[in-house]
């Protein structure tokens, strides 16, 4: 094989190298984290300052993975007139993603069904605010 030859399937072969991954990036689901994360990302010190309220709690929230679904127990200073929000959020693709509102039922139980999700990783957000309107953050992830 002269030079020729050798320089000709060399450039091919880089082209097609550089083609493909031209198509995986257009084919790529490059979803940002949420649709408003800059201006989630203003509210930082808030979201801190949430967290930290949770971290001095008496109780915590613990999540269980039962034969009937999700279960999640929450402490007591959470009851029925408790409002807020539990995300899961999924990295890898935006339609999975789910929310649900805080339902504290008996003994302070929330049960999610597994047919709600779809197998895979998923990062837990439990949002919520007190009655004197002090807010709390709690975050955890889960695998199915």
């Amino acid at each position: 094989m002269n030079w020729g030859k050798g320089i000709t399937i060399f450039i091919i072969s880089f082209m097609l190298f550089i083609s493909f991954f031209v198509y995986k990036a257009f084919t790529m689901n490059a979803d940002l984290i949420d649709e408003d994360y800059y201006e989630n990302e203003l509210s930082f010190d808030e979201n801190k300052t949430n967290k930290y309220n949770y971290s001095r709690l008496d109780g915590e929230i613990t999540i269980s993975k039962e034969e009937e679904g999700i279960i999640f127990s929450y402490p007591e200073v959470i009851d029925k007139a408790t409002k807020g929000l539990i995300s899961f959020y999924r990295p890898d693709d935006l339609r999975f993603d789910r929310e649900f509102a805080i339902e504290a039922g008996e003994n302070n139980l929330q049960t999610f069904a597994y047919h709600n999700f779809i197998e895979g990783f998923y990062q837990i957000k439990v949002n919520w605010t007190d009655a004197a309107g002090k807010g709390f953050v709690y975050e955890s992830e889960i695998t199915f």
